[in-house]
């Protein structure tokens, strides 16, 4: 057992990572923010907070979201709050990734970012280690509502660029593009991994601790 959570774990950690990086890559597109760096944008413009810290704060509020809907939360859940928003931090003092000029650049920047997004997602996901904070409201909602994972983050994210454009937050086409296309770009990821994400089964912290209790308990037999 502790060899399988460590594979989780190594899901789970690559997944952030990945994700991280799929974010940074919409920042530095320069075309408009997709719909959470938007509302995160604002924060930092608002309160003069780093952009990884402003995710941690909004991941923490969603979370809270997803738990009165209904959702489970897993320790994974809280890693990917914290490791997300400071990898980010990281990759943008680091400076690896370039800040295009160009629409066209920009453009194609912002869509790849957006793929890598989705890619880490399905990566960190399939730990069921608990998903992250946005994932978490927005299968939650998929349940709830009977709809679509990728309509509910649609509708979600909708929501959230008015909340960051009404701070401050960068928009432009690359706004539009993700709003309209970061569901269909789920969807479809999603569809051809086979990945069903409301039907998986994320565990819990409270699980967690009982299969390694009870794995400790008969090593120690």
């Amino acid at each position: 057992m502790y060899r399988e959570y460590s594979r989780r774990l190594g899901q789970l950690l690559s997944g952030i990572v990945v994700t991280a990086v799929g974010i940074v890559m919409t920042l530095q597109a320069n075309v408009g923010l997709e719909p959470w760096s938007v509302l995160q944008q604002g924060l930092t413009l608002t309160f003069g907070i780093t952009f990884g810290l402003a995710s941690i704060l909004v991941g923490t509020t969603v979370i809270l979201i997803a738990v009165l809907c209904g959702e489970r939360i897993g320790a994974g859940t809280f890693i990917n709050i914290i490791l997300c928003g400071v990898f980010m931090d990281g990759l943008l003092a680091l400076g690896w990734l370039p800040k295009m000029t160009g629409l066209a650049s920009g453009v194609v920047m912002l869509l790849a970012g957006l793929e890598v997004l989705a890619l880490g997602t399905w990566m960190y996901m399939r730990s069921a280690l608990g998903s992250g904070p946005r994932d978490a409201l927005m299968v939650a909602l998929a349940r709830k509502t009977g709809r679509s994972v990728g309509l509910c983050r649609a509708s979600v994210e909708l929501a959230v660029f008015l909340a960051g454009w009404f701070l401050g937050g960068q928009v432009g086409i690359g706004t539009l593009i993700s709003a309209l296309g970061l569901g269909m770009l789920f969807n479809l990821n999603f569809a051809l991994l086979h990945f069903d994400a409301a039907a998986l089964h994320q565990e819990d912290i409270m699980e967690t601790l009982r299969r390694l209790s009870r794995q400790r308990q008969e090593s120690q037999r």
